[in-house]
């Protein structure tokens, strides 16, 4: 046998395929393959899914950089050979680690930037690292095998020029027939073909393209905005099973008015039933019109020169919009404090653990089936998710800071659309406020940003260092001052105490509320995160008590929804679920909380609704003018069917659950479901995907602005807060520091105290809740409107108080006699000076009219400027 092989090898053919089977090119050809094929099972733990395909990529990127190295010569060869091997190595180490930390794929060009603040989360890789220590392992093996194999054996010879030709001329042959294969193969959405060709998402395409070919087309689309397009959609969105919402009227109603369920089309297709009494109230006519903007689409269509923007407009132009409903306006004019929780989930909501969170979360509206999915950048995904109702993009960018950076026009956020009722804006995070560069997208949205550095104080130990996670209590105590007095005001919350590792050792938050969590029988990490969490529960108890104290809980909506989920601690979910959940969409479910201390009646909804939801659903609530149709999340009380979209393009409808890794459909209903719906939805997301990346990239909603409005809000003053190009960071810091340091928040806290607390709790006392019940069963708009119209009357008279004070330095007279010149009217007349004091109320206003009035001499021309920014629509 050894001389037959002996003789073999001496022939030409075998000669030949030895030299080559000993070049770079095979070497790193093979390494490529080896590690594809470890890192696709390691991943989905089974064949086929496009393995092959993957393989051929390895092998084309492999003979490319073999044929690269044997260009240097031996010995160099040999070094450079040796360190792109660690280099791959290192790469696909970090795919691996990052895959497990935050269960989404890495995105090179999108973790650009952002490299540094990898280090906070050190513990966790490491925990990462230790835990799947055996899989790093089999990616190391190919540097032993370099060193003591390859460094000995490989041919590290330069080839004849010709010799490059032909490799190169052979790679680029191999790639083209890869691509011309896969485009006549199929013509599936999400095929291979179109996702090199447009690039939509880094999980969708190292699933189907593999890791390297990913790389490649990152890179090739980088700082690229793709071409516009959207899919022919089939149907309609509708499967027949419209929205299901109980109405649960409490015990104490139910002696004086008639108990009244309602059932529309559960997911088990009963019927509609409806139980009324005599004693029950007339129904109220109610306006279902459709949630939409005045815009002529046809007109902007002609006149559009750019073929992506007048793509937008056709598609936006026949989505369907939602209609408005019976909870439209429901908590107008309220105060709205919005907060997004660290790492919050909804299992460990307990009666007797938690009861402020239960409390909220139960006699408030009740979605008992909401879902938080788990965006790309995790918190920042989660919150412009939260915040814009659109999908962040899945890899390339950070949609958040994409938005901050390019200036661009945030148009439906809360605080942009509650900036144009006259609200006073401000956003709190406890942590770094420039982390994530938020001192750069969060003023972009609209708010005032005000965090740990530029205003806020972290808890520190006798040893000087800095506690972490921060106490969210601490976040209120110190914060809730500076808004509570200014009504009506917006204030957003980013949280941080129930933030990684869940340990006794490292958690602060943990550690100071170990005794309550001591005698549960969970493993000790789920004990740890549930005394972390608890620190948000005595928050909420704070803020709760705080507005009860100052009389404007009636009159103030709470909004609390998780940034995501524990994406590094499944086991822990599974504890609080109290079965494995695994990667079933269960484990997405969370809670969304709407609250107000005003509502008597829970409100049960069954809708299948998520995170995205969020945004026009409160929209509608404080009946805010929005245009439904550009929005990609819908409002959840509408009469819209369902529709509940992950990140890899799995979704929910009121008919089926479609699991996009699996191409596994699970029916919920009892209707038949046709192959062609399932396609027909998957066209539907599609398109919502590529709407939402396509609004960001191509700043669609300054031509909205600009349509609707007359001007884009980011054309405004640098002290809006709102920057149309990218400003300079030092300068935007300082800005921000020197807006909580003025001497206005000084003399609104001694005008509020004096005033407007007064007349805000004897409005609430006597008004709130009649306005509610009237809204709520008689559809009369009268109760609703004088409440509005005497908490204008009182911005009005902080805001006078405030700015003859401490703006204008001027009498209450001489601001009488500027105004009047201005209006032809007086201070007395109630319309006009409801609009003036809401004006005037807005601190970012409060702050440019500081900068721009230097004498008494420009009173006159300081309040023109002003007043002619609300006549042009502007903040």
């Amino acid at each position: 046998m050894s001389r037959i092989i002996y003789n073999l090898s001496g022939s030409p053919l075998s000669r030949s395929f030895l030299k080559t089977a000993r070049s770079l090119e095979c070497y790193f050809a093979v390494l490529f393959i080896y590690f594809e094929v470890m890192f696709h099972m390691l991943i989905t733990g089974k064949y086929g899914e496009n393995l092959f395909l993957k393989m051929a990529f390895g092998v084309f990127f492999g003979f490319v950089i073999g044929t690269a190295v044997s260009t240097i010569g031996k010995l160099t060869g040999k070094i450079t050979g040796l360190a792109i091997t660690v280099l791959i190595t290192v790469f696909y180490c970090a795919h691996i680690v990052y895959y497990g930390v935050f269960a989404t794929h890495l995105s090179v060009t999108g973790s650009i930037g952002f490299t540094n603040q990898a280090m906070d989360f050190t513990d966790v890789i490491l925990k990462e690292i230790k835990h799947d220590w055996w899989k790093l392992l089999l990616f190391i093996i190919p540097v032993l095998v370099y060193i003591f194999v390859i460094w000995k054996h490989s041919e590290f010879k330069r080839h004849r020029a010709l010799g490059y030709v032909v490799n190169l001329g052979s790679a680029a042959v191999f790639y083209i027939a890869i691509i011309f294969v896969l485009r006549i193969s199929s013509n599936d959405i999400y095929s291979p073909y179109k996702l090199i060709q447009n690039y939509q998402s880094v999980d969708m395409s190292v699933r189907k393209l593999g890791v390297v070919e990913t790389l490649f087309v990152e890179f090739t689309h980088h700082n690229k905005n793709g071409e516009v397009s959207f899919e022919n959609e089939l149907t309609s969105l509708s499967s027949g099973n419209g929205q299901d919402v109980e109405t649960v009227i409490s015990t104490e109603d139910k002696t004086e008015k008639a108990t009244t369920e309602i059932v529309e089309n559960d997911n088990k297709n009963s019927s509609t039933e409806e139980v009324t009494t005599e004693a029950l109230v007339k129904e109220k006519v109610v306006d279902r019109s459709p949630n939409v903007l005045d815009i002529d689409f046809d007109k902007l269509i002609a006149e559009e020169k750019d073929e992506n923007i007048k793509a937008i407009h056709n598609y936006v132009k026949n989505v369907t919009p939602t209609n408005k409903n019976e909870y439209t306006g429901m908590f107008e004019g309220y105060n709205l404090i919005f907060v997004v929780a660290e790492g919050f989930d909804g299992y460990l909501i307990d009666q007797q653990r938690t009861p402020t969170l239960y409390q909220m979360a139960h006699s408030g509206f009740y979605f008992k089936n909401f879902y938080t999915p788990l965006w790309y950048g995790s918190t920042i995904g989660g919150e412009f998710a939260n915040l814009t109702g659109l999908m962040p993009n899945n890899g390339g960018y950070l949609s958040m800071n994409k938005c901050g950076e390019n200036g661009n026009d945030m148009l439906f956020t809360p605080a942009q659309q509650l900036l144009k009722k006259g609200y006073a804006v401000r956003g709190y995070h406890d942590n770094d406020y420039t982390y994530y560069d938020r001192n750069i997208s969060h003023p972009n949205m609209g708010y005032t940003w005000k965090g740990v550095g530029n205003g806020l104080e972290a808890e520190k130990y006798e040893d000087g260092t800095e506690l972490w996670p921060q106490s969210d209590v601490k976040l209120i105590n110190d914060t809730f001052d500076e808004y509570s007095g200014r009504e009506p005001f917006h204030t957003y919350y980013l949280t941080v105490s129930g933030h990684v590792m869940y340990n006794f050792g490292g958690n602060a938050m943990a550690d100071k509320h170990r005794d309550i969590v001591e005698n549960l029988q969970y493993s000790d990490e789920t004990k740890a995160y549930i005394a972390c969490q608890y620190e948000l529960e005595l928050a909420m108890k704070t803020l709760v008590q705080k507005l009860e104290n100052e009389g404007i809980a009636d009159n103030t909506l709470i909004v609390l929804v998780a940034d995501h989920v524990p994406y590094d601690n499944k086991n822990v979910v599974d504890e609080l679920a109290g079965s494995t959940l695994g990667d079933t969409f269960e484990w997405y479910k969370n809670t969304l909380i709407i609250w107000s201390a005003s509502m008597k009646e829970q409100v049960v909804v069954n809708k299948y609704c998520s995170s995205l939801d969020i945004l026009p659903t409160v929209s509608n609530l404080m009946g805010l003018p929005y245009d439904s149709r550009m929005i990609v999340g819908q409002d959840i009380l509408s009469d819209s069917p369902a529709l509940v979209m992950f990140n890899d393009r799995s979704f929910i409808t009121d008919s089926v659950m479609y699991d996009a890794n699996t191409g596994e459909v699970m029916k919920i209903t009892v209707a038949e479901v046709s192959d062609d719906y399932v396609e027909s939805i998957k066209q539907v997301v599609s398109n919502k995907f590529n709407l939402a990346q396509s609004i960001v990239d191509y700043n669609y909603y300054a031509v909205i602005d600009q349509a609707v409005y007359g001007n884009s809000v980011n054309e405004l003053d640098d002290s809006d807060n709102m920057p149309l190009k990218k400003k300079d960071k030092s300068a935007e810091d300082d800005s921000k520091v020197s807006n909580y340091k003025d001497a206005g928040d000084e003399s609104a806290k001694s005008a509020d105290k004096t005033d407007t607390d007064k007349s805000a709790k004897s409005t609430d006392k006597t008004g709130g809740d009649e306005a509610v019940k009237s809204d709520d069963n008689t559809g009369s708009d009268e109760s609703t409107k004088s409440v509005d119209e005497d908490s204008e009357n009182e911005s009005a008279n902080s805001a006078d108080n405030k700015n003859s004070d401490a703006v204008i330095k001027s009498s209450d007279k001489d601001l009488d006699e500027i105004y009047k010149k201005l209006n032809g009217t007086t201070n007395n007349d109630k319309k006009d000076n409801n609009n003036f004091g809401k004006m005037l109320n807005s601190n970012k206003e409060e702050d440019w009219f500081k900068k721009i009035t230097k004498t008494d001499d420009d009173v006159d021309n300081s309040l023109e400027k002003i007043i002619e920014k609300r006549k042009n629509g502007g903040n």
